[in-house]
């Protein structure tokens, strides 16, 4: 959020015609009145989901949502024993099933940033996972 008084950067930008229009409808569905206010608000959150991954340790918590295929072999299992062996950083989960065959896993964890990227790489790695994201959050002194 720009602090009062800080001075701004004005940039250009080439955006597809569908995109813009797409922003610019769900930004003012989200209460947006200004769109360098909307732009602001999906910088600062690309810039959280994939900063965390590449920078030095920090302390944070994240949520894992991962959607996979329960039939495949052994793979509950899988997931479950990844999550004790990282039980120092597991504060909770939560298992939904969506269909027949495909179920949501939501993991939370807080601790090393490192840490909660091992157990994120570990559970994508695992056949029959589907999709996997990571919402990080740094921890700010």
């Amino acid at each position: 959020m720009k602090k009062k008084g800080e001075p701004v950067t004005r940039i250009s930008i080439s955006l597809p015609p569908a995109l813009l229009t797409l922003f610019d409808k769900v930004s003012a569905s989200m209460g947006y009145t200004e769109r360098s206010r909307a732009i602001q608000a999906a910088m600062r959150n690309f810039i959280s989901e994939f900063q965390w991954s590449a920078a030095p340790e920090s302390s944070g918590s994240a949520v894992i949502l991962m959607i996979y295929n329960h039939e495949v072999g052994g793979l509950d299992e899988k997931i479950t024993d990844i999550q004790h062996s990282f039980r120092q950083i597991v504060s909770s989960t939560l298992h939904i099933h969506l269909d027949e065959t495909r179920c949501l896993a939501i993991i939370v964890a807080r601790g090393s940033s490192v840490e909660i990227k091992k157990i994120s790489e570990k559970l994508a790695s695992l056949r029959g996972i589907m999709q996997l994201k990571v919402d990080y959050f740094e921890h700010s002194a």
